[in-house]
């Protein structure tokens, strides 16, 4: 089994490659996906309302997200020990998660499994993967599909700033992905890599959508 991590900027098309490795057969393991999942845990529930008050409570007993992010996504320092925080209590659980679905797939005997995590040369996760790939999107293609995600300019580089330097993260992964917004190219590097390294795409794997 190949374990692939991808990288690259935020709104930088890192969703269309996990998308495509998963429909060509991968086993794709979504950090985000996994991380709200744990936010709705009744122990976790517990343990942030500690931390950060009843105000996080929504009125159906869940996390209320857009209230925890004003908390702890800001640039004062208030913001960012509030976020260490909240990392704190949500991180061990994903991890344990991640890990959990990464032996799953290693069991089904998936060809492939997917590490689709923002962070992943920040939290370690590089040391996992057998290949790093990294999107290498323009600024402008950024910022386009940024704003169609409703984030405004300062939203986008605040995520920008939490990552490693592109340039490091550039050089540190093995393989590098061009994404110059052409879903079609975009599809090709990644079936040629599968039936090198995996083995023939099938007829079906070849459905797809615009690029994100």
């Amino acid at each position: 089994m190949v374990v692939i991590g991808v990288c690259g900027l935020p709104a930088g098309g890192k969703s269309t490659v996990a998308k495509k490795l998963e429909r060509l057969g991968a086993a794709r393991v979504d950090a985000d996906a996994i991380a709200q999942g744990v936010l709705e845990w009744p122990a976790v529930i517990d343990r942030v309302l500690r931390q950060f008050g009843a105000a996080v409570l929504g009125p159906d007993g869940k996390i209320d997200r857009p209230r925890l992010g004003e908390i702890v996504f800001g640039d004062d320092e208030s913001a960012q020990i509030a976020l260490r925080c909240l990392e704190s209590i949500i991180h061990p659980e994903t991890r344990a998660e991640i890990a959990r679905q990464v032996e799953l797939a290693w069991a089904e005997s998936r060809p492939a499994v997917l590490l689709d995590i923002p962070l992943l040369f920040e939290g370690g996760w590089d040391v996992w993967c057998d290949e790093v790939w990294f999107v290498d999107t323009p600024r402008s293609l950024v910022v386009e599909s940024a704003r169609n995600r409703g984030w405004d300019l300062t939203t986008l580089d605040r995520r920008i700033a939490r990552q490693m330097a592109t340039a490091e993260k550039r050089r540190l992964s093995t393989r590098i992905i061009p994404n110059r917004g052409s879903l079609e190219d975009l599809n090709s590097q990644i079936q040629a890599w599968w039936s090198a390294s995996i083995g023939p795409v099938s007829t079906a794997a070849t459905g797809d959508s615009a690029p994100s």
